[in-house]
């Protein structure tokens, strides 16, 4: 059997070419089509990041309809950086008559609810529940208490944001404008990071973020196809919340749970790409796996609780072709296909071996799985450089870190891409449960 010339060969010479037994070309062509299925899956993405690069933002209409918002936050003894998140709402360039600040003091052992209720004009609701632990259940007890409160008719909803927050100046002013034009229920923003500088897995996942934004949810606004929010910095409406009578999204990833809901539920997200705001990372490895651990394990939860819904959406009759697109990228989003891939590798090397075993022919391997693993790890690491540097240029002003990290950096991106594998092999099979990831605030204003 012949074997296209591969990246190794490319790099390293032309290996000698091998006949393959019938079982290693049943392997063989196996590789092949499951890779091109998984290939042909995100295809499309490469499309969106190309538009999302060369077409400009959707811009909303300015408008002189200033609606009352309530700023609510979950904070787990969070007195390092409640003040802070606290100072930044008061910051806003939108009238401050027409914005509310509530806490969410959730099993608090420390000062955040005697600061936040110090600096004046802000609520705090208390909650101690051992047992229904985390965000999610925080925000269920919120909302069973708040929509039973009248509001005016001028009052547009909830900005939901988390203690570690800072909103640029413009923030509300731009969700406002979203709300205004387009009678939205779900706004997801921008989101980036005070500092992406500080570590490889903070740069990681501040990348990850900016990607999001970036190269998909503003192609996805522009061509009017629904995004989804992303943990904080999300406005939800009053209308919403009210329909759906509280929070009841409980999965490790509420979030994603919530917008793959509203959306099955026949809604849209909306995305400004001009409400910006930045939160904070977690600089050690140890607290980063933490954190990615637990939306690993949801992204399983949540798939099983929607993918086979979303699918059979694509299909559904009397769908746009708007929504339909909708449906198919919330499909791709919530399905485990990075899982899939990598348990294919593990397959693959597998049989790889037991054919190596019968028949003795180490060329084989080399020339098959070696090469394979070989092409798509360097692959992937060109690909993550490469989307790096563009989401660096591209974001140049809005990336909060010395201009040499900007170019530094995007060569590490594969090891924190990489780290993610080992979290994809244990998810499904180990109980996670969610925990704070401690928050240290600014050490310096932003630029």
């Amino acid at each position: 059997m012949k074997f296209n010339m591969s990246l190794f060969e490319l790099i390293f010479g032309q290996q000698q070419y091998v006949e393959a037994s019938l079982f290693g070309q049943i392997i063989v062509h196996m590789n092949t089509i499951v890779l091109s299925i998984l290939g042909a899956f995100y295809t499309y993405q490469l499309f969106l990041n190309i538009f999302s690069i060369f077409i400009k933002s959707k811009k909303f209409k300015d408008t002189d309809q200033l609606h009352e918002y309530i700023f609510v936050t979950s904070a787990r003894n969070e007195e390092t950086v409640i003040a802070q998140l606290i100072t930044t709402i008061r910051a806003l360039d939108y009238p401050q008559d027409k914005i509310k600040i509530h806490v969410i003091a959730d099993n608090c052992t420390d000062r955040t609810k005697e600061i936040a209720e110090s600096m004046g004009g802000v609520e705090v609701f208390e909650r101690f529940n051992k047992v229904k632990v985390g965000k999610s259940y925080a925000l269920e007890h919120y909302f069973d208490i708040v929509l039973n409160r009248e509001y005016s008719d001028n009052f547009a909803g909830f900005i939901v944001v988390d203690t570690d927050n800072i909103l640029d100046k413009n923030y509300l002013t731009e969700i406002n404008k979203t709300y205004v034009e387009k009678n939205a229920n779900l706004v997801a923003s921008y989101r980036a990071s005070t500092n992406m500088g500080d570590s490889i897995w903070t740069f990681g996942t501040g990348y990850s973020f900016l990607r999001e934004c970036t190269l998909m949810h503003k192609g996805r606004e522009k061509l009017g196809i629904s995004s989804y929010v992303s943990g904080t910095g999300f406005f939800v409406s009053y209308a919403k919340m009210k329909k759906e009578n509280g929070w009841h999204a409980h999965t490790m990833i509420e979030d994603i749970e919530f917008s793959t809901a509203h959306l099955y539920g026949g809604d849209r997200t909306y995305y400004n790409h001009d409400a910006i705001f930045y939160d904070e990372q977690p600089i050690r490895f140890k607290d980063s796996w933490k954190q990615r651990l637990r939306w690993v394990k949801g992204l399983f939860q949540v798939s099983r609780l929607y993918t086979w819904k979303i699918f059979k959406s694509i299909f559904a009759r009397k769908k746009t072709l708007r929504e339909r697109a909708s449906f198919y990228e919330s499909f791709i989003f919530t399905t485990p296909f990075p899982a899939f891939t990598i348990y294919w590798f593990i397959i693959y090397g597998i049989l790889s071996f037991i054919n190596l075993a019968f028949t003795h022919d180490f060329t084989f391997l080399l020339n098959t799985y070696v090469f394979t693993l070989f092409d798509f790890t360097f692959g992937f690491f060109v690909f993550s450089v490469f989307m790096s540097y563009i989401i660096s240029f591209t974001n140049w002003k809005r990336i909060k870190m010395h201009w040499f990290k900007k170019l530094f950096f995007p060569w590490f991106a594969l090891v924190f891409m990489v780290s993610y594998a080992p979290m994809f092999i244990i998810a499904p099979f180990k109980k996670v449960e969610w925990k704070p990831i401690k928050h240290y605030g600014l050490k310096k204003p932003l630029d």
